[in-house]
């Protein structure tokens, strides 16, 4: 949203942060449009955006100027805009493209659970099942179109991640790497690319590994499919678990640690990748992303204290954690018995 700089007084702040779904809906619509590929393809007036994307000329233009007031676009002449550098994030070709999260997070089905938020902490149980009558999972399998976005959203989030990933945490003595609800094989696929010599078990759901267009080294993975909650692949030095564990209750959680714990090799260590919670009340985008867990599933973010308490409750020893450019922390954990 829009910066502080302009309203001082506290009521001006408020009545900013009280029209922060506004302007969701706005870049979700852009999104949902591809207002801002039509833009950086030579569309520019609003003459053409319309007629492009078949919307009420003057109804656009409101909406493109409004954004244009917090700089997703700029107005650089009456009618004409352009892209800025936050709008180039919508497009859909862009290296951090965000256009499939602000289409996917923003959409009927997960927007309508935010207005059970209320239920959600009179119950503790997320709205999700309850408005839908289905598990998000289950929800996206029978909506195919809903389910398409989503799996674009989380390749795309990963490819933000796994440079980050990769340049934090020095994998070099690792020979085989099990990539526990791995999804497509994103992350490993750019694992393996980094380090020739490692080989990879790529484990998920088979429904989801079914679909994975697999990219890495013809010879050097294995795709897997099973149920992280009754077991996982055996022999791996290291079990890498991506942001599963904010899904997951803590119950949950424990089972699929003490599964990879069983499968592992006797020195083999458990990196659980998550987006951690800071330890005091300082801004940070991980408040959010334990906010939609809340509504949206049964998972949820955890402090350090949280996953120290997750981690010796499975028979692990929480030895270190390394920080990513991206919200994502890096938490290495060995058996106690080790």
């Amino acid at each position: 949203m829009t910066s502080f700089k302009h309203f001082s007084l506290p009521s001006q702040q408020m009545e900013v942060m009280l029209a922060g779904h506004f302007v969701a809906e706005c870049l979700h619509v852009v999104a949902v449009l591809g207002v801002p590929d039509l833009i950086a393809k030579g569309s520019t007036t609003i003459k053409a955006i319309a007629a492009a994307t078949g919307c009420h000329e003057f109804s656009l233009y409101r909406l493109l100027r409004t954004l244009a007031s917090i700089g997703v676009f700029t107005e650089s002449y009456p009618g004409q805009f352009q892209l800025t550098s936050l709008g180039e994030t919508l497009r859909s070709d862009a290296a951090d493209s965000l256009r499939d999260k602000a289409i996917f997070e923003i959409s009927t089905p997960m927007w309508s659970s935010w207005g059970s938020l209320l239920d959600v902490l009179r119950s503790g149980a997320p709205s999700f099942p309850q408005v839908h009558n289905a598990t998000v999972y289950e929800y996206l399998a029978t909506h195919a179109d809903l389910g398409a976005v989503f799996n674009r959203f989380m390749t795309a989030q990963s490819h933000l991640h796994n440079a980050a990933i990769a340049d934090a945490y020095d994998f070099s003595d690792v020979r085989t790497l099990v990539d526990v609800g791995g999804g497509h094989g994103a992350t490993l696929t750019a694992l393996l690319e980094r380090y020739p010599t490692m080989t990879g078990i790529l484990f998920d759901l088979p429904e989801v590994v079914a679909s994975a267009r697999w990219e890495a080294s013809e010879g050097r993975c294995k795709v897997i499919g099973g149920d992280m909650l009754q077991s996982v692949p055996t022999g791996g030095d290291v079990y890498l678990i991506k942001r599963v564990m904010m899904d997951k209750t803590d119950e949950e959680a424990i089972t699929v640690l003490r599964n990879c714990i069983a499968s592992m090799n006797k020195a083999g260590k458990i990196l659980v990748i998550d987006p951690m919670l800071p330890s005091d009340s300082e801004p940070h985008l991980n408040w959010f992303t334990d906010m939609l867990m809340l509504v949206v599933t049964r998972g949820r973010c955890r402090t350090e204290v949280e996953f120290r308490d997750l981690f010796n409750a499975a028979g692990l020893t929480l030895e270190g954690i390394v920080p990513t450019r991206s919200s994502n922390f890096i938490l290495e954990g060995v058996h106690h018995e080790r």
